[in-house]
């Protein structure tokens, strides 16, 4: 259990430190070899599938109603409801193309 608990301080630790080397803050980087660190520079400005990963991650980030992300952690109540909203906006929108998927059906049988 605490090796656990290790592992993913450690891994969100590591994340965050990679995240201030693509950020390019300087100063949060000093620990990494400037080689190192400008082979990644290269890597990261020229790898198209890495740009384009980044930038839906960060508009899911940045996007209130469409993210999974919530920056921390939620409580199961908050969970519920933005599930249940959601679910019930989907409900609303299949009911809502049923109806107008029948008008236009009534419409072609029956024309004016």
């Amino acid at each position: 259990m605490i090796r656990k608990i290790f592992d993913h301080q450690m891994t969100r630790w590591l994340q965050q430190m990679m995240e201030d080397v693509c950020e390019r803050r300087d100063h949060l980087t000093i620990w990494l070899r400037p080689d190192l660190k400008k082979a990644l520079y290269v890597l990261w400005e020229t790898n198209e599938g890495f740009k384009h990963l980044r930038l839906t991650n960060r508009a899911n980030k940045t996007s209130a109603t469409l993210s999974k992300y919530t920056g921390g952690s939620t409580t199961f109540m908050k969970t519920k409801a933005r599930l249940s909203k959601s679910l019930s906006r989907d409900a609303m929108m299949a009911e809502s193309f049923k109806y107008t998927h029948t008008l236009k059906e009534n419409k072609e049988r029956f024309p004016d």
